[in-house]
């Protein structure tokens, strides 16, 4: 295969002494080390390789430190069970090196999760320029017919988050999940409630942080597997559902052929990392899933019952978050909980899913009979904070199935709410025209709550008016809250 040559030259450029390591290797287990795996795959679609796979009979683990030593470049020990280590190599290039599972190349390639990552080649053949493809499940002819077939349903039982490795996988590489793969995964989805939140969280970042997922995630509700991974969700797929997720995705990407009312323009920040090198997209993605689940799976919130806008979170040192569970809203509120609570998610994921939601679900809510009012929009803004370009996105993406009047009501709010959006930032940076201790002296009162709320009346006064001295905050803030105090 001619083309893997230029597949692999910039990882053996990566470090200049890695193939003549790599061929040492290579010697001192008799030739017997092989290319697997997810490499190999990338080579057949000739794709660059930036992370070698490689297999063994010898012990993984200790032919990895001496790989590592040799390069003097960092190792990580990742399976102690299957002899498997990791080499760092710079640029963001990898080694991992294990022992086979089982005796002989094949049995380890058939104990792999699909045809398409069980395949291989000769090491020592690749660093002479002479490979070939050792292919015993026929995972190049799958590729090139588009097929996603696992190895055996042992494959999934013996690590049931491969189930959603599938999904990954057919959304990434345009493949179909071939009928019998798609019955082992229907016999041992429930094997995913013994998967750690933490590894589950992984592979659905993955899922959801690709470009176009919707196609993907609408199969996912299919099958069942959200079902299985989050209590409490029995509702089916629907058209409305597959066209929500796809107007989400669309307007991630700023489709030029949808318009914005101004949105666009706040959207970069959500490419930024979040922990364990997750972008805030995925989360987005998640949100508007979520936010489908609350309207028509039976979870509605009596959002008008609920005190504020969204359920505050205290962050300090870690806290769980202070859920206002007023009214009908419990059950959202125990959706959303109940979904961050099983994906282990980080603080600032946790913080954004609740902000997204609530703050989509009261907008819709609050464009649906007529056009909200500026200080219910603040009230709004308050809840979502930085968040606000996130819910205005999950709500235009949502509303587009209410109706016309309905859909130009929130389409309205939306530019409205981001033009606040805008004002609110102007606010932050210059600060509030008063403060507590001018409005304890205004009306001579104690400090308390009261403070807080006429401190927080002021600023979305600010937000609103275009006012620019002490004098005009009095008269707007006291007139306003009818204690008709005021000096200049």
């Amino acid at each position: 295969m001619p083309a893997l040559a230029d597949c692999i030259q910039p990882l053996l450029k990566a470090h200049r002494r890695l193939a003549s390591d790599l061929t040492g290797l290579c010697r001192e287990v008799n030739h017997e080390v092989y290319l697997v795996g997810g490499s190999v795959r990338d080579a057949v679609l000739g794709r660059t390789i930036h992370d070698m796979d490689l297999t063994l009979a010898a012990d993984g683990l200790e032919l990895g430190r001496k790989l590592a030593a040799r390069l003097r470049r960092p190792f990580v020990p990742l399976d102690d069970t299957d002899r498997t280590g990791r080499v760092v190599l710079r640029r963001g290039f990898t080694i991992d090196i294990s022992s086979f599972k089982g005796d002989t190349l094949e049995e380890d390639l058939r104990k792999r999760d699909f045809t398409i990552n069980a395949m291989a080649f000769r090491l020592a053949d690749v660093l002479d320029g002479r490979p070939s493809l050792i292919d015993p499940l026929d995972g190049a002819a799958d590729l090139a017919a588009r097929r996603l077939k696992a190895v055996s349903e042992a494959a999934f039982r013996d690590d049931p988050l491969r189930i959603l490795r599938a999904f990954r996988l057919a959304g990434q590489f345009k493949l179909e999940i071939t009928p019998e793969t798609a019955g082992w995964i229907e016999a041992c989805d429930e094997d995913l409630r013994g998967v750690s939140g933490e590894r589950v969280l992984y592979e659905l970042a993955l899922i959801m942080d690709a470009r176009s997922t919707a196609e993907r995630v609408s199969a996912m509700v299919r099958s069942g597997v959200f079902r299985t991974l989050l209590s409490g969700w029995k509702e089916p797929a629907t058209p409305a559902l597959a066209r929500t997720l796809e107007r989400t995705d669309r307007l991630i990407a700023r489709d030029v052929f949808l318009e914005d009312h101004g949105l666009y323009a706040h959207l970069p920040g959500y490419g930024t990392k979040l922990a364990g090198g997750r972008s805030f997209l995925w989360i987005l993605r998640f949100a508007s899933l979520v936010l489908h689940r609350i309207r028509f799976g039976g979870a509605a919130p009596a959002l008008e019952t609920v005190e504020g806008a969204v359920p505050a979170l205290d962050t300090a040192g870690g806290a769980a978050p202070a859920l206002d569970t007023a009214g009908g809203a419990a059950p959202a509120l125990e959706t959303v909980e109940g979904a961050a609570d099983r994906l282990r998610l980080s603080n600032r994921e946790r913080q954004g899913l609740h902000q997204l939601v609530f703050g989509a679900a009261r907008l819709l809510e609050a464009a649906a009979r007529r056009d909200p009012d500026d200080e219910a929009l603040c009230r709004i803004l308050r809840g979502t904070k930085g968040d606000t370009p996130g819910a205005a996105l999950l709500a235009l993406a949502h509303g587009s199935d209410e109706g016309s009047a309905a859909c130009g009501r929130i389409a309205k709010a939306v530019r409205r709410l981001l033009g606040l959006f805008t004002r609110h930032g102007t606010v932050r940076n210059k600060g509030l025209l008063l403060n507590g201790a001018d409005i304890m002296d205004d009306l001579a009162i104690p400090e308390g709550p009261e403070i807080g709320r006429l401190l927080d009346k002021l600023e979305t006064i600010q937000i609103i008016h275009d006012i620019r001295t002490r004098a005009q905050a009095r008269k707007l803030l006291y007139n306003d809250t009818g204690t008709g105090a005021g000096r200049a």
